[in-house]
């Protein structure tokens, strides 16, 4: 049995699960590196990274639709956190169309976010302790997976010493930190979930997933 000292959320859940992502492929940066790169704890997508995600995927786009691109992910607009993911789901999964002369004049574009084909041409990284700044409050959820610098995977660990509500607590969290009811205005970041396609809640050999509430 583990002494006290490991007895706790960190080394029975946290430390499994970055491990795991690790021998998936994912590189591990620790998160006060990641803060040295956003303008603000606001900022939720790497966007050094995804911009030059872009120009690897995509050698011709210009730097004016590099930004663009970046913006199709960062800055879309909807009536609900709902309504953004879905938006940004489709533009992550089928790619946007930009207008670029690449010789034969100025046209729509396709400009692909990732790389399905071949998926080592992606940029895999994770991070733990990820703070993001909300409304009124800081959100720092256990563990985020990144794919060229969008944050698609959200995981909450538990420890197991919870006992059976550690399930109903790491939904709470997920709920609070979406803002999904009157109970939690101003008290999490949706910001953080606009582009999430996958929350992981963990406890020891247990896990479910499920997507934004």
């Amino acid at each position: 049995m583990p002494s006290g000292r490991t007895w706790d959320e960190a080394h029975l859940s946290e430390d499994p699960a970055v491990d795991l992502l690790g021998q998936l492929g994912y590189e591990y940066v620790a998160p006060e590196v990641l803060e040295a790169e956003r303008d603000s704890l606001r900022d939720v997508v790497l966007v050094n990274r995804l911009a030059r995600a872009l120009r690897k995927l995509n050698p011709w786009l210009s730097d004016d639709n590099v930004h663009k691109a970046v913006r199709a992910v960062t800055g879309v607009q909807g009536t609900s956190l709902i309504e953004v993911n879905e938006k940004v789901h489709t533009a992550l999964t089928y790619g946007i169309a930009l207008e670029q002369d690449r010789g034969e004049g100025k046209k729509g574009q396709a400009v692909r976010f990732f790389d399905f084909e071949k998926p080592d041409r992606n940029d895999f990284l994770v991070t733990r302790q990820f703070k993001v700044r909300g409304a009124k409050k800081h959100i720092i959820p256990d563990v985020v997976a990144f794919v060229n610098g969008i944050p698609l995977v959200v995981v909450e660990c538990k420890s197991p010493t919870l006992g059976d509500i550690w399930l109903r607590d790491a939904v709470d969290q997920f709920a609070r930190y979406q803002e999904a009811s009157d109970n939690y205005k101003e008290l999490g970041a949706p910001r953080l979930f606009e582009a999430a396609q996958l929350l992981v809640a963990t406890c020891g050999q247990s896990a479910l997933y499920g997507t934004v509430l």
